[in-house]
């Protein structure tokens, strides 16, 4: 829908209107529709993940992810320390499973860690 509303000549907030009427809360964040804008304008044309040169995570793994969910399915309050002291991986990883596998939301906010 972004590529869409971008070809069609539209701006981001009214991009970001027209999602968040159709998804409501699922919609994606502000910030997402404007980093798309922004591909967009610098000639990025594909909507796959670019290659990424480095080492690829070891921490975001299948049992990590079930880990976490199951964690957070006893506790919506968990935080992200909480997390870490019981799997061991970082920061990262925890964000990128909980935002980018479970598609968790903000659940509670504790110190400078929002989950």
């Amino acid at each position: 829908m972004i590529f869409y509303d971008y070809k069609c000549n539209l701006t981001p907030k009214q991009c970001i209107d027209r999602l968040h009427l159709a998804f409501g809360d699922e919609a994606p964040s502000n910030r997402t529709v404007y980093n798309w804008f922004a591909e967009f304008q610098r000639g990025r044309t594909f909507l796959s993940d670019e290659f990424r040169e480095g080492r690829p995570s070891t921490s975001v793994v299948a049992t990590n992810v079930d880990a976490v969910r199951e964690m957070i399915e006893r506790d919506r309050h968990i935080t992200y320390r909480e997390i870490q002291a019981s799997l061991g991986i970082d920061m990262k990883a925890i964000h990128t499973i909980l935002h980018d596998h479970l598609s968790v939301r903000k659940l509670a906010v504790v110190g400078s860690h929002t989950i």
